[in-house]
């Protein structure tokens, strides 16, 4: 049975039963994934008001022809579905796709299913679908710098639909698909697409199993990091980054793919735009990671321009508070929709304004003047910055080593001494890999510390528990990834203390991590347990879990002066000489 697509000018493809913007707008944000900026996202009405409307109609065109081609549905007539089908509505949903840059890349048009109406239990059972953390992407970026890996980056063509469905779904004809008696008809999935609840955990299902079979093994810190001693692939989605010592490598292993398991993909290119973030290796064997293209996208959306701006220097000059008598914001844009912009960039390559960001975010469910002028103050920072980024800058050693502090009790105020919140202390910790940021993180603690050397130690607590699996993941990557024989030929010792411990030893393992903390008392309760005293006794066991990693020797304890500990610029303002100390260090500029 052939079907023809109406997709000229007269004939459009509005989707679904009499379903209009309205209905587009109520869907679940997962329909419209990904979304860069808000003009860059279009329902069907808006895509034919576009003035570049002829390219949406050529992507339907292109969208159409795969999904015939790949077989993904099947028509059925409505009669022969089994009583408790469910009809889901179909549902056109068109991208401007762009550059880290903010250039235009390609329009894309995707049909998808309105999963919005899923029922779990009768449409699917399980959606869970993990991707991989960029705590382990960058750990991959600087060892590929250290070892000098080669590495590829290939996108899979509509990744869903190059898996099976598992449960059976049923979707009504698209509006303007023409078929013989087109009311007594509908389309059974054979392959997954675009909505379904299910689609991503079916497509991450399908693809571990192939890499599996291929001789990769799974890491069981991070399910997307695929190890084999002459390649590692790090996969988010449908986006893969593929490393190795050897070319021919992976070059069989991109054909292997396409032949033997009939996947389609992009051509394969040097990693140099994944997710959003330009990397950029330079000649001094840094990694560059950057985001110009959003930091334009958040100035934009401020409407500021280079007449009006006025520079700042630091991202944060005050602690804010909820100040519900304060004067209404004065702005049109929307908070919540730029803080999460800023919070995007702020996790990937900007972590010096990991801290202001934080701030600003607590207040999105009722912004005021005051958190409006904060957030415009970051804007303000960035873009006398707008070109910088993250410099990854290793030393050539395996040192896994963290930097921990917090700020204790630093949102008391008098005036919202009443509050809770007035009383809680902030966290903040990096951790590097040879002396290079991978994770960082700014965030009040969930309960009242009752002392400084507390607020350190719950500190301390969570930046243990993000440590500790990255050493697991390190330990992988040497035990079952590539290039160990140039492993083997990195120096052996820490180059940030005077110890001569081996860092790698001849069974794979990697030495201890030093945590830099610069609170004695902090130092003392995490080293030392024969010195609990009567006014700790009340701290509870949880935050003792990384002690017994202490005395196996994976973790250390070291004090360090505060003027040279990164992670102050993850708990309080700080002055500017100060900042941009820090930021020296963190950053690279």
């Amino acid at each position: 049975m052939a079907y023809a697509a109406a997709l000229e000018t007269g004939h459009s493809t509005q989707v679904g039963i009499d379903q209009d913007e309205t209905f587009l707008n109520d869907l679940e944000p997962y329909v419209f994934s990904a979304i860069a900026t808000a003009s860059d996202v279009l329902t069907h009405s808006q895509m034919l008001r576009a003035p570049d409307r002829s390219q949406f109609i050529a992507a339907q065109e292109s969208e159409v022809r795969g999904l015939e081609e790949k077989q993904v549905f099947q028509y059925v007539q409505k009669t022969s579905l089994p009583k408790n089908a469910r009809l889901l509505n179909a549902v056109w949903s068109y991208r401007r796709k762009r550059r880290p840059d903010g250039t235009l890349w390609k329009h894309k048009a995707r049909l998808c299913v309105d999963g919005s109406r899923q029922i779990q239990g009768l449409d699917y059972t399980e959606s869970f679908a993990p991707v991989v953390q960029w705590s382990t992407v960058r750990l991959v970026m600087i060892l590929a710098s250290m070892l000098n890996l080669e590495s590829r980056q290939i996108d899979f063509t509509q990744a869903f639909t190059q898996a099976d469905v598992e449960e059976d779904v049923y979707m009504r004809l698209p509006q303007g698909w023409q078929v013989d008696d087109t009311d007594n008809w509908c389309i059974k999935l054979k392959k997954n697409l675009y909505g379904l609840v299910q689609a991503s955990r079916s497509w991450y299902k399908t693809l571990s199993a192939i890499f599996v079979s291929m001789g990769f093994k799974q890491s069981s810190h991070d399910p997307c990091l695929f190890l084999r001693d002459d390649c590692l692939i790090v996969l988010y989605t449908d986006d893969c980054c593929i490393f190795s010592p050897n070319t021919a490598v992976i070059d069989e292993l991109i054909t292997t793919l396409r032949t033997a398991h009939q996947l389609e993909m992009s051509d394969p290119a040097p990693v140099e735009d994944f997710l959003g973030i330009h990397i950029e290796k330079q000649s001094d064997g840094t990694t560059h990671l950057s985001q110009k293209g959003l930091i334009d996208s958040i100035l934009a959306d401020l409407h500021f321009s280079p007449k009006e701006t006025k520079i700042k220097h630091i991202p944060a000059s005050q602690i804010l508070h909820a100040d519900p008598l304060g004067q209404e914001r004065k702005e049109t844009w929307n908070y919540r929709s730029i803080i999460g912009k800023l919070n995007f960039l702020a996790q990937n390559t900007r972590p010096d304004i990991s801290f202001a960001v934080h701030q600003c975010a607590r207040f999105c469910s009722r912004p005021k003047c005051l958190h409006e002028k904060a957030v415009k103050d970051i804007a303000r920072y960035l873009w006398s910055t707008r070109d910088r980024g993250l410099i990854l800058r290793q030393n050539g050693t395996l040192a896994l080593d963290a930097y921990c502090d917090s700020d204790f009790a630093g949102l008391w105020h008098r005036d919202y001494a009443h509050l809770r919140e007035s009383v809680l202390s902030r966290t903040g910790y990096v951790i590097t890999l040879g002396g290079a940021p991978i994770h960082w993180v700014s965030k009040l603690q969930t309960e009242i510390a009752l002392s400084t050397t507390e607020a350190e130690y719950i500190a301390l607590s969570a930046c243990a528990r993000e440590l500790l699996p990255l050493r697991a993941i390190l330990s992988e990557i040497i035990k079952h990834g590539p290039a160990r024989q140039q492993m083997d030929n990195l120096p052996k010792t820490n180059c940030t203390t005077v110890t001569t411990k081996t860092m790698v030893t001849h069974n794979g393992k990697i030495g201890p991590s030093i945590v830099y903390e610069d609170n004695a008392g902090c130092l003392v309760l995490a080293t030392e347990p024969d010195q609990n005293r009567p006014r700790t006794k009340h701290i509870g066991i949880k935050y003792h879990h990384f002690r017994d990693q202490v005395r196996l020797g994976h973790l250390k304890v070291t004090k360090i002066p505060t003027a040279l500990n990164w992670a102050d610029i993850f708990t309080k303002p700080l002055v500017q000489t100060k900042f941009v100390a820090l930021r020296k260090m963190l950053m690279g500029w």
